[in-house]
């Protein structure tokens, strides 16, 4: 039995990479689909972030238009979801969105190259699947490529599968 890795993230070449593993290993293989996270990611109760955007606040001087406005306080500091909760709940995405039989999701938190490097290695993949991205030079600049950089420092094949 094959055990197929596949690489995701918030991307459709995510979903594009596990529809291709699943057309040429078929419904015998394992998968196991990993996504990476930064610490930057987590939600925490109460924050501003929560929502995406800082909440807006333009006050009238008091007396103006009524009562003062009372904005709601943060009731705890406990995060809603970790950084690691919400790499796994974007590995479920493609794995759902795939139609991915009985894949094993896991989500990781930090380097994206060595955290996939790292999983092929703990679930014993036999291969790893990556989606390409469709940069131009100053995209890849500033943002370097992950599936080059698992093409170079993988033990076992990778396969990369473009979008198009």
């Amino acid at each position: 039995m094959t055990r197929v890795l596949i690489a995701a993230d918030d991307s459709e070449e995510s979903v594009t990479a596990a529809r291709a593993a699943l057309v040429l290993f078929g419904d015998d293989a394992t998968y196991t689909v990993v996504s990476v996270a930064s610490e930057r990611n987590t939600i925490w109760s109460g924050s501003a972030m929560e929502w995406g955007v800082p909440y807006p606040m333009a006050v009238p001087p008091a007396g103006t238009f009524g009562p003062p406005l009372v904005f709601p306080q943060p009731t705890t500091d406990a995060p809603i979801a970790t950084a690691g909760e919400l790499a796994e709940r974007q590995a479920d995405q493609v794995a759902v969105a795939a139609d991915l039989p009985h894949a094993e999701v896991v989500g990781q938190v930090g380097d994206p190259t060595d955290a996939i490097i790292d999983a092929a290695a703990r679930c014993h993949a036999d291969v790893i699947v990556v989606g390409s991205h469709d940069r131009n030079w100053f995209q890849r600049l500033l943002s370097p490529s992950v599936a080059d950089a698992v093409v170079h420092d993988a033990r076992v094949p990778v396969l990369v599968v473009h979008a198009r």
